[in-house]
């Protein structure tokens, strides 16, 4: 709970405790002992504590093979952890070959339809994105967006999210203007579903804006950064990354139509609030397990 609070420091310290006592009462390979170890490498990677995140990830997935099997859903989820922590690390690579190891297993296991199967599938095409493969990225997308509406429908919000990942591969691909239509069509689902200022409305809205500047289109562009912008400002307040990186974005946009000053001034207040108020938080991806 204090986790999904944001509270990640008292978390690691309740972790710390409970897994202390579970390992000396019950063993360092018991089920429950493994679960809270899981959760502590979940909770590192939260407080930026990257390497040791994916070291204690890596021996959880290892204790769990050997105990449960390398296909037992424990064990995937540890390996599915084990491949986030990768992949913010920067080692892409790796990170695709664990995400394609689990949706193959989950495949097997669960069907190529079930929903964590599909997860791990959207993680892959991530992956392949992030390697510069966009075909391939596509492709798989593609095929993510049929299976998730086969399944789920298509105002789904997993479907509406490998649209949005499609889309961002046609941008990869330098097809701006189907990438521009498609972020439109997401936008617009997300809103209708999840409402305006939902995060997943405005990362949608955002990348109308990434699609209008490739096009040249800045003046339009720029009123939807600020659009944006202001939306993150009043949902998630003007410290939080993600409002700090809106704010990039207009001054990189106010910066294109010429405006020096300005952008320089918003780059200012950008770098001034980061300093007041520096922290790190990750992105969600990976999974806690419960108590």
């Amino acid at each position: 709970m204090l986790g999904r609070l944001g509270r990640h420091a008292e978390a690691h310290r309740t972790y710390t405790s409970v897994l202390d006592a579970r390992t000396r009462t019950q063993g360092p390979d018991h089920p429950d002992t493994l679960r809270c170890r899981h959760n502590l490498a979940f909770n590192l990677g939260r407080l930026g504590r990257l390497e040791e995140s994916y070291r204690m990830a890596d021996e959880v997935a290892a204790a769990r093979a050997a105990l449960l099997g390398p296909d037992h859903p424990d064990t995937l989820v540890t390996r599915y952890e084990v491949a986030h922590a990768l992949g913010q690390l920067g080692r892409w690579t790796d990170a695709l070959r664990t995400y394609r190891d689990v949706a193959a297993a989950r495949a097997r296991a669960l069907g190529p339809d079930h929903p964590d199967t599909l997860a791990a599938r959207h993680e892959v095409g991530i992956s392949l994105g992030r390697l510069g493969r966009g075909p391939e990225a596509l492709e798989l997308f593609r095929d993510l967006v049929a299976a998730r509406t086969r399944a789920h429908g298509p105002d789904d919000p997993e479907t509406l999210r490998a649209r949005h990942g499609l889309g961002v591969n046609l941008g990869r691909l330098g097809r701006w203007r189907e990438a521009l239509a498609e972020a439109r069509d997401v936008c617009a689902a997300r809103e209708r579903v999840l409402g305006p200022d939902h995060p997943d409305t405005l990362v949608s809205r955002r990348e109308i804006a990434v699609g209008l500047g490739w096009l040249g289109r800045w003046h339009e562009a720029l009123s939807v950064y600020q659009r944006v912008a202001e939306a993150r400002d009043r949902v998630l307040g003007a410290t939080h990354p993600d409002a700090l990186a809106s704010r990039d974005d207009e001054a990189h946009c106010l910066q294109q139509l010429g405006r020096q000053a300005e952008a320089a001034e918003r780059y200012r207040r950008v770098a001034a609030l980061r300093r007041r108020d520096g922290h790190w938080k990750a992105r969600g991806g990976a999974c806690y397990e419960g108590p």
